[in-house]
């Protein structure tokens, strides 16, 4: 059931409001978030007064996230700040970056899928920046607040460990072998997530960017990614926490087979009409304020496409995808402001 905004104030937490409406409940108006992960808004002038890199210091993480939601206005905790963090075990090179740059990786690793998946053993507790990540939930665990530990899916991960290409190629040319390899991220991804969830996390978001529409195709995504969201889903569901999952790009095609995962809420790219995704979905709907207007554009044009999204029936609203390090809080407290606002 989508929930139903009330005309009307209450004394709900931020934790209560997001929580409420990822279960279906009816609220007082639409949480707006930015949770974290591929969608942070860690941006650069948050970023001013910590001193360690926020992607690998401990306390630099939790103070950034912090920040964020202090500064912009976002009503959640999330961790960490970039889609790195499940490749860099498995021997993708990375840049950690800094202030101005999100990490991002440098080199792939060039041995083969088999030889990957035999030497390469993932913990993540002991998985350096994963086990940093969970012991940051860990630290900014609260009640009022809600926190949330972000995951990067599958595909995304793969094609950020071996070249992309090569990945994509093997859909069609060894789709098993692919399968295999996806099956094994997947694996050490859920033990991650789960490994938040105990040390707080209240939702989990998982982000795809590689799993779009006109990267696989409607069959691939089928194939490919439906069945490990569903268990991913299933697992985390076991632990009566709620699950957001991003897709970018057009979605129009794979659309209707979200509705197969159990997840609580979807997110979309900004091209994505969601009139047009309400119509299709029977799960909550998030997003979808254009990122790149975000950066650059006036506070007007934010708060009348923030309203657009909302007048859509939105039940989160958010960014629509990763921001620019260089969006200027104004411009977000442009779209947090407005909506807490309630028009």
């Amino acid at each position: 059931m989508v929930p139903t905004i009330m005309q009307k104030r209450s004394n709900l937490t931020e934790k209560e409001r997001l929580l409420k409406v990822l279960k279906g409940e009816a609220v007082d108006r639409p949480p707006v978030i930015c949770p974290g992960g591929m969608m942070n808004a860690s941006v650069t002038e948050v970023l001013k007064d910590i001193e360690e890199n926020h992607n690998i210091d401990l306390d630099a993480m939790t103070a950034a996230a912090k920040a964020v939601r202090e500064i912009t206005g976002f009503e959640n905790y999330g961790v960490p700040f970039d889609m790195t963090v499940e490749s860099e075990p498995l021997g993708a090179k990375i840049d950690l970056g800094d202030k101005f740059i999100e990490p991002r990786v440098t080199e792939y690793n060039n041995k083969s899928i088999e030889d990957i998946i035999q030497n390469y053993k993932v913990n993540p507790r002991d998985s350096h920046r994963m086990g940093i990540t969970i012991q940051a939930v860990e630290k900014l665990k609260n009640d009022e607040i809600p926190v949330i530990g972000n995951i990067t899916g599958h595909i995304s991960t793969a094609t950020s460990i071996i070249d992309p290409l090569y990945a994509l190629k093997m859909l069609r040319k060894d789709p098993d072998k692919i399968y295999r390899f996806f099956q094994f991220i997947h694996d050490y991804s859920k033990e991650y997530a789960v490994e938040m969830i105990r040390a707080g996390a209240d939702i989990i978001a998982i982000s795809d960017p590689t799993a779009t529409g006109e990267i696989l195709g409607a069959k691939n995504f089928e194939r490919f990614a439906i069945p490990f969201y569903k268990d991913m889903i299933a697992t985390i569901h076991q632990f009566h926490v709620p699950v957001i999952i991003h897709i970018c790009g057009n979605a129009n095609t794979i659309i209707d087979s979200l509705n197969d995962t159990g997840v609580d809420a979807v997110s979309f790219d900004s091209m994505v009409n969601m009139r047009f995704a309400k119509s299709k979905l029977t799960t909550r709907l998030m997003g979808n304020v254009n990122t790149q207007l975000l950066h650059t554009g006036e506070q007007g044009k934010i708060e009348s496409i923030t309203k657009n999204c909302m007048d859509s029936g939105v039940d989160i609203v958010s960014p629509a995808c990763g921001l620019s390090m260089a969006t200027s809080v104004k411009n977000l407290r442009a779209m947090t402001e407005f909506v807490k606002r309630g028009i």
